[in-house]
């Protein structure tokens, strides 16, 4: 009898073992299909679409300038002269929208602020502060000095305009050599993704890293989470303290040379400051944004650091850009309307970020609008079967839609772009692309957070049922 008795606890204990492996092996596997693009044609989606993306990106940033300079913001001219213009040979094609230019100033000046963005980035004094632990248990570690690098920086920009000024030069030369740069920041970008790609192949940084032997997808997506050269992360250097910052200095830049051409343009004046509040914004939120899905899931590759570099110089300042050859002047009424609405839309939109990340730090002990914060505890469970415990903000912003931060984000987009008036589309392309890039995103990250929660947020989503459009989406 007792050993019958010993025989069931031995069973007992060996099925609740087993339904421990099983469940941590489900939890695995979840965590697995968080990084894995799932898909049912890999030729498709690891070959022949990363291939086009990779020729049709540079070709579509080239495109948009060249609309711009040649063809008077026209899309309809512009599809005229590159399909029916008999005039326009193969090489003209190939040399306006395809090939890798290498224009050596403006080589220099992409080659000094990638060095100015490491060397800032070293020595600036901040505090140190970690981002989330990834799934094999690596916690990595920034030093908070982004904003301070935001404002050295255009006190030393702002001397440097001073000095060309008094030798007759000015940074508008960026401006006038607006194609040479853009292709040689492409030339640069493909270069420095190709670095990167084989850096993670065969030096990774942290075990974060998954290598494939279909080089193409490797290049598009990326090998590394948290690649690191001189201990300095390149995606922090080229998302943040590269591509922001030129962001910036563009916008400043292109504001100048519609000053300079026209005198005092009201409408070139507002979308330059709305940016330039809008980035202050982001540098003061640096931290917080190294936490997002950007730096959390997306690998370092063309996808992302391509993107950051090319992609935001080319296609983030078109409106900018737009209006140094069309100026409008919006008066002293709607000036103020835009200016009013578009700082509301920055602070909405960091007070959206400011409730999580309080709410996160404090354990969900905190007030938002009044009332205690409501959260729902959830745990996960990493590759190395640790396991880990989050929250899940429900009240304030987050409990009118699970994205609700998107929403500012596309009014302040589109209110910088107002600006250019409405008789083109060509400079709100840069607000389309970012309403499918956020409504992407939003899908993305429920679907990462159903594997990674289960049935946790689940019920988050029946709670706030709405992604981004409170009552629509």
């Amino acid at each position: 009898m007792s050993n019958n008795n010993d025989e069931k606890l031995r069973n007992k204990s060996l099925s609740k073992r087993n339904d421990r492996e099983s469940g941590l092996i489900n939890d695995i596997t979840h965590q697995l299909l968080i990084h894995t693009r799932q898909g049912h044609n890999k030729v498709i989606s690891e070959s022949i679409l990363p291939l086009l993306l990779c020729f049709a990106c540079p070709f579509f940033v080239r495109s948009i300038v060249f609309i711009c300079n040649h063809c008077d913001g026209s899309i309809m001219e512009y599809l005229r002269r590159l399909l029916f213009d008999h005039t326009m040979t193969l090489k003209d094609v190939l040399e306006n929208f395809f090939y890798f230019q290498w224009h050596w100033p403006s080589a220099i000046i992409i080659f000094g602020v990638f060095t100015y963005a490491i060397i800032m980035t070293m020595l600036l004094p901040g505090d140190e502060y970690s981002g989330p632990i990834t799934d094999t248990g690596h916690v990595p570690i920034y030093r908070n000095n982004g904003f301070n690098y935001y404002i050295v920086s255009l006190i030393i920009f702002a001397l440097l305009t001073i000095v060309l000024k008094l030798n007759n030069l000015s940074p508008t030369y960026i401006y006038d050599h607006w194609e040479e740069f853009l292709s040689t920041v492409n030339t640069f970008g493909f270069l420095l993704c190709f670095g990167v790609m084989i850096k993670g192949k065969y030096m990774p940084s942290t075990n974060d890293h998954r290598s494939s032997s279909n080089w193409l997808t490797d290049f598009y997506r990326g090998v590394e989470l948290y690649p690191r050269i001189f201990n300095i992360d390149i995606k922090l250097i080229t998302n943040c303290r590269y591509g922001m910052l030129t962001w910036a200095l563009l916008s400043i830049i292109f504001c100048m040379k519609t000053f300079e051409l026209y005198g005092y343009t009201d409408s070139a004046l507002v979308t330059c400051i709305l940016t330039l509040v809008y980035l202050t914004k982001f540098f003061w939120w640096e931290s917080g944004y190294m936490k997002t899905i950007d730096i959390i899931v997306d690998r370092a590759g063309f996808y992302l650091c391509w993107g950051c570099i090319v992609w935001v110089s080319g296609i983030y300042t078109l409106p900018s850009y737009f209006i140094v050859k069309h100026p409008n002047q919006l008066g002293f009424v709607l000036t103020s309307i835009i200016l009013l609405l578009g700082l509301l839309s920055i602070y909405v939109n960091y007070d959206c970020d400011r409730q999580k990340l309080d709410a996160r730090s404090k354990h969900g002990k905190c007030s938002i609008w009044g009332k205690p914060a409501e959260i729902i505890h959830t745990k996960y469970r990493l590759l190395n079967g640790n396991e880990c415990e989050s929250i899940l903000l429900v009240s304030g912003y987050w409990s009118l839609s699970r994205h609700f931060h998107y929403i500012p984000e596309l009014t302040l987009a589109f209110l910088w772009t107002c600006p250019c008036g409405f008789k083109y589309i060509l400079p709100y392309f840069y607000f389309i692309i970012l309403f499918i890039l956020l409504m992407h995103r939003a899908h993305r990250d429920d679907q990462k957070c159903t594997l990674k929660y289960g049935q946790t947020w689940l019920k988050y989503c029946h709670l706030v049922p709405w992604k981004v459009w409170p009552g629509i989406y």
